[in-house]
């Protein structure tokens, strides 16, 4: 890269990054009694809306009847053996020669 470039790209970020910082003060300074009550609010809710989704979760009954299921029965496992490696040093970050 040449330096006209690499001015060019560390204009673009410092005028990127002093847009975002203004973003943020903007929204934040913009009404911000409001954004505490809000993420309150919206937190209860998202609580409630999770307690009650894991209050249904409670009501699931399995059947152990799908494992006799024919379809079931006719799957195929395709996984590989991954067969075992050589361990490495208990301590990589260690020096050569250095005890562990």
């Amino acid at each position: 890269m040449n330096s006209l470039t690499q001015n060019k790209t560390l204009m673009g970020v410092i005028i990127l990054a002093a847009f975002i910082i203004l973003a943020f003060l903007f929204y934040s300074w913009s009404n911000p009694s409001s954004a505490v009550t809000n993420t309150n609010s919206e937190g209860s809710q998202m609580g409630q809306a999770l307690l009650i989704t894991l209050a249904g979760l409670n009501t699931i009954r399995l059947d152990g009847e799908i494992f006799t299921d024919p379809v079931f029965v006719s799957l195929t496992d395709f996984g590989v053996i991954i067969p075992p490696q050589p361990a490495g040093r208990r301590n990589p970050f260690l020096p050569t020669g250095t005890a562990n």
